[in-house]
């Protein structure tokens, strides 16, 4: 009788276990295939070139970059596992970000050129200008999430007041955040906020946890440049 009944405790025990399992092996597929859906999305997005046009709503401060899904489609748009594969490349970069807040340190190509997307670099947006220029804007995209590429994973953690750097023709700028904020995608462009004059920095990714939903942006105002 009681070899029985540990018998029966050991049939459920051992019948817990498989269940317990079967629902992590399940449970594990669905994160891996969400997570791979969402990822897509967002190289889809992000790896579109944008297009400056007229500002909304008379607002001076407030351009439009407009999605072109015409040229530079995503790598991951074309592969249905929606990841990007990492490969051995040399990129002749010609300027480089930092942002010392959350330890980034990338460097940038130059822009019309092949390494210049969100799947292999931090990408400059089309209607940028580098910072040479006199009250220009210099717009730059990258993923974030947990791949190798996602360069913007962590700058939801930027807060006003942290600096970025760029390095350009041998000269170091220097940038304050001044402003973040999220934009719909529902139109599948993005509003890039920004001063009337003076030169101007602008980050461009996907905001966690709502990637499909809205963008965040990050405006840093220029500062002081130094020769380097």
């Amino acid at each position: 009788m009681g070899e029985d009944k540990l018998n029966t405790n050991q049939f459920v025990f051992v019948a817990l276990i498989i269940v317990i399992c079967g629902i992590a092996i399940i449970g594990h597929n669905y994160f891996l295939e969400k997570k791979s859906k969402v990822y897509e999305d967002m190289s889809i997005l992000l790896s579109q070139e944008p297009e400056v046009v007229e500002p909304v709503n008379d607002e001076p401060d407030t351009t439009r970059v407009v999605s072109n899904t015409t040229n530079n489609q995503s790598t991951s748009a074309n592969d249905p596992s929606g990841k990007v594969k990492k490969s051995t490349v040399t990129y002749n970069y010609i300027g480089r970000l930092k942002i010392p807040a959350i330890k980034l340190n990338r460097g940038f190509v130059k822009y019309g050129t092949s390494g210049n997307n969100v799947n292999q670099n931090i990408a400059i947006m089309k209607g940028s200008k580098y910072p040479t220029a006199k009250d220009g804007n210099l717009i730059m995209a990258a993923h974030s999430g947990s791949g190798w590429n996602a360069f913007f994973t962590n700058l939801d953690k930027l807060r006003v007041g942290n600096m970025a750097y760029v390095t350009y023709n041998g000269t170091e700028y220097a940038y304050r955040l001044t402003k973040r904020y999220s934009d719909a995608k529902s139109d599948g462009s993005i509003t890039i906020k920004r001063a009337s004059y003076g030169r101007q920095l602008t980050l461009v990714t996907c905001k966690r946890p709502d990637y499909k939903k809205y963008y965040l942006v990050l405006v840093f105002e220029f500062i002081k440049e130094k020769k380097i």
